[in-house]
Protein backbone atom coordinates (compact mmCIF):
# COMPACT_ATOMS: atom_id res chain seq x y z
CA UNK A 1 0.00 0.00 0.00
CA UNK A 2 1.08 3.31 -0.53
CA UNK A 3 1.13 7.19 0.68
CA UNK A 4 -3.29 8.42 0.29
CA UNK A 5 -4.39 10.68 -1.96
CA UNK A 6 -6.84 12.81 -1.22
CA UNK A 7 -8.24 15.01 -4.47
CA UNK A 8 -10.61 17.98 -4.27
CA UNK A 9 -11.16 20.29 -6.99
CA UNK A 10 -12.34 23.87 -7.62
CA UNK A 11 -11.59 27.56 -9.27
CA UNK A 12 -10.87 29.07 -5.95
CA UNK A 13 -11.20 32.41 -6.69
CA UNK A 14 -10.92 34.35 -4.73
CA UNK A 15 -9.48 32.08 -1.80
CA UNK A 16 -11.56 32.09 1.18
CA UNK A 17 -11.67 30.69 4.84
CA UNK A 18 -14.23 28.49 3.52
CA UNK A 19 -11.00 27.29 0.29
CA UNK A 20 -8.99 27.22 3.01
CA UNK A 21 -11.10 24.74 5.52
CA UNK A 22 -11.62 22.64 2.43
CA UNK A 23 -7.66 22.44 1.73
CA UNK A 24 -7.14 21.47 5.62
CA UNK A 25 -9.84 17.97 5.33
CA UNK A 26 -7.81 17.13 2.31
CA UNK A 27 -4.46 17.55 3.64
CA UNK A 28 -5.96 15.79 7.30
CA UNK A 29 -7.73 13.11 4.38
CA UNK A 30 -4.15 12.35 3.06
CA UNK A 31 -2.02 12.64 6.16
CA UNK A 32 -3.99 10.07 8.12
CA UNK A 33 -2.05 7.38 9.70
CA UNK A 34 -0.67 5.09 7.11
CA UNK A 35 2.34 4.81 5.29
CA UNK A 36 3.75 7.29 3.60
CA UNK A 37 2.89 10.95 4.53
CA UNK A 38 0.00 11.43 1.88
CA UNK A 39 -0.53 13.00 -1.05
CA UNK A 40 -3.09 16.41 -2.31
CA UNK A 41 -4.55 16.49 -5.76
CA UNK A 42 -5.72 20.29 -6.75
CA UNK A 43 -8.00 20.33 -9.30
CA UNK A 44 -8.10 23.90 -11.07
CA UNK A 45 -10.38 24.42 -12.93
CA UNK A 46 -9.73 25.69 -16.60
CA UNK A 47 -11.20 29.14 -17.42
CA UNK A 48 -13.38 27.49 -19.98
CA UNK A 49 -14.63 25.41 -16.71
CA UNK A 50 -14.74 27.97 -14.54
CA UNK A 51 -17.05 30.58 -16.73
CA UNK A 52 -19.21 27.12 -17.57
CA UNK A 53 -19.98 26.19 -14.16
CA UNK A 54 -20.70 29.99 -12.48
CA UNK A 55 -24.04 29.77 -10.93
CA UNK A 56 -23.58 33.86 -11.93
CA UNK A 57 -22.48 34.14 -15.69
CA UNK A 58 -22.26 37.72 -15.04
CA UNK A 59 -19.23 36.92 -12.81
CA UNK A 60 -17.29 35.02 -15.10
CA UNK A 61 -15.14 37.81 -16.35
CA UNK A 62 -13.91 38.35 -12.21
CA UNK A 63 -12.70 35.13 -11.89
CA UNK A 64 -8.93 35.87 -12.86
CA UNK A 65 -6.81 34.24 -15.46
CA UNK A 66 -5.79 30.44 -14.59
CA UNK A 67 -2.25 31.43 -13.73
CA UNK A 68 -3.41 34.11 -11.46
CA UNK A 69 -6.14 31.52 -9.75
CA UNK A 70 -2.97 28.59 -9.43
CA UNK A 71 -0.32 31.07 -8.12
CA UNK A 72 -2.90 32.36 -5.60
CA UNK A 73 -3.82 28.73 -4.89
CA UNK A 74 -0.13 27.35 -5.12
CA UNK A 75 1.00 30.33 -2.00
CA UNK A 76 -2.25 29.07 -0.29
CA UNK A 77 -1.26 25.09 -0.30
CA UNK A 78 2.47 26.03 0.14
CA UNK A 79 1.48 27.94 3.91
CA UNK A 80 -0.88 25.11 4.54
CA UNK A 81 0.93 22.46 3.74
CA UNK A 82 3.67 23.53 5.73
CA UNK A 83 1.89 21.86 9.04
CA UNK A 84 1.21 18.41 7.09
CA UNK A 85 3.62 15.47 6.36
CA UNK A 86 1.55 15.21 3.22
CA UNK A 87 2.71 16.68 -0.19
CA UNK A 88 0.86 18.74 -2.63
CA UNK A 89 0.12 19.40 -6.44
CA UNK A 90 -2.35 21.50 -8.84
CA UNK A 91 -3.31 20.01 -12.02
CA UNK A 92 -5.68 21.92 -14.44
CA UNK A 93 -9.19 19.91 -15.05
CA UNK A 94 -10.92 20.62 -17.91
CA UNK A 95 -14.31 18.42 -17.19
CA UNK A 96 -16.04 18.47 -13.41
CA UNK A 97 -15.15 15.11 -13.12
CA UNK A 98 -11.27 15.79 -13.20
CA UNK A 99 -8.40 13.29 -12.01
CA UNK A 100 -10.62 11.91 -9.28
CA UNK A 101 -12.30 9.98 -12.20
CA UNK A 102 -9.52 8.84 -14.21
CA UNK A 103 -6.58 8.43 -10.99
CA UNK A 104 -7.03 4.79 -9.82
CA UNK A 105 -4.47 5.36 -7.13
CA UNK A 106 -6.29 7.60 -5.58
CA UNK A 107 -8.07 6.66 -2.11
CA UNK A 108 -10.36 10.09 -0.98
CA UNK A 109 -12.57 13.14 -2.55
CA UNK A 110 -13.41 16.21 -0.09
CA UNK A 111 -15.65 17.94 -0.56
CA UNK A 112 -17.83 21.19 0.38
CA UNK A 113 -21.28 20.05 2.00
CA UNK A 114 -23.68 21.77 -1.06
CA UNK A 115 -25.74 19.71 -1.94
CA UNK A 116 -24.74 20.25 -5.49
CA UNK A 117 -21.14 18.78 -4.08
CA UNK A 118 -22.11 15.77 -2.66
CA UNK A 119 -24.41 15.10 -5.97
CA UNK A 120 -21.11 15.21 -8.37
CA UNK A 121 -19.24 13.32 -6.07
CA UNK A 122 -21.85 10.42 -6.10
CA UNK A 123 -21.93 10.95 -10.15
CA UNK A 124 -18.09 10.54 -9.84
CA UNK A 125 -17.97 6.95 -7.91
CA UNK A 126 -20.59 6.34 -10.26
CA UNK A 127 -18.02 7.10 -12.78
CA UNK A 128 -15.04 4.86 -11.29
CA UNK A 129 -17.02 2.41 -11.28
CA UNK A 130 -17.69 2.21 -14.97
CA UNK A 131 -14.16 2.46 -15.45
CA UNK A 132 -13.49 -0.45 -13.00
CA UNK A 133 -12.23 1.47 -9.90
CA UNK A 134 -12.68 1.41 -6.06
CA UNK A 135 -15.20 4.32 -5.21
CA UNK A 136 -13.69 7.17 -3.71
CA UNK A 137 -14.36 7.97 0.28
CA UNK A 138 -16.14 10.69 0.55
CA UNK A 139 -14.66 13.29 2.46
CA UNK A 140 -17.15 16.33 3.79
CA UNK A 141 -15.80 19.91 4.84
CA UNK A 142 -17.78 21.60 7.31
CA UNK A 143 -19.12 25.02 5.71
CA UNK A 144 -17.64 28.36 7.37
CA UNK A 145 -20.05 31.07 8.34
CA UNK A 146 -19.55 34.87 7.67
CA UNK A 147 -20.28 37.31 10.36
CA UNK A 148 -23.38 37.20 9.83
CA UNK A 149 -24.25 33.50 10.38
CA UNK A 150 -24.90 32.75 6.47
CA UNK A 151 -21.84 30.49 4.55
CA UNK A 152 -18.94 32.05 2.79
CA UNK A 153 -18.87 31.76 -0.76
CA UNK A 154 -16.83 33.59 -3.40
CA UNK A 155 -20.05 34.72 -5.25
CA UNK A 156 -20.73 36.43 -1.57
CA UNK A 157 -17.64 38.01 -1.83
CA UNK A 158 -17.50 38.94 -5.55
CA UNK A 159 -21.15 40.60 -4.92
CA UNK A 160 -19.61 42.63 -2.39
CA UNK A 161 -21.55 41.49 0.94
CA UNK A 162 -18.21 40.15 2.51
CA UNK A 163 -14.49 40.04 2.12
CA UNK A 164 -12.57 36.60 2.30
CA UNK A 165 -12.44 35.60 5.87
CA UNK A 166 -16.37 36.36 6.43
CA UNK A 167 -16.26 39.84 7.40
CA UNK A 168 -19.78 42.07 6.57
CA UNK A 169 -19.01 44.92 4.19
CA UNK A 170 -20.28 48.36 4.08
CA UNK A 171 -23.02 49.34 1.66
Amino acid sequence: MSSRIAILGGTFTPLHNGHRALLHSAFQTASHDGPGDGHVVVGLTSEALATETRSDPSHADMLGSFAERRAALAATLDRIGAAYPAGHEVVKITDTFGPAATRADADALVVAPEGKAQQRAQELNDERIDRGYQPLEIHTSPFVVAEDGLRISSTRIRNGEIDAQGRLLDD
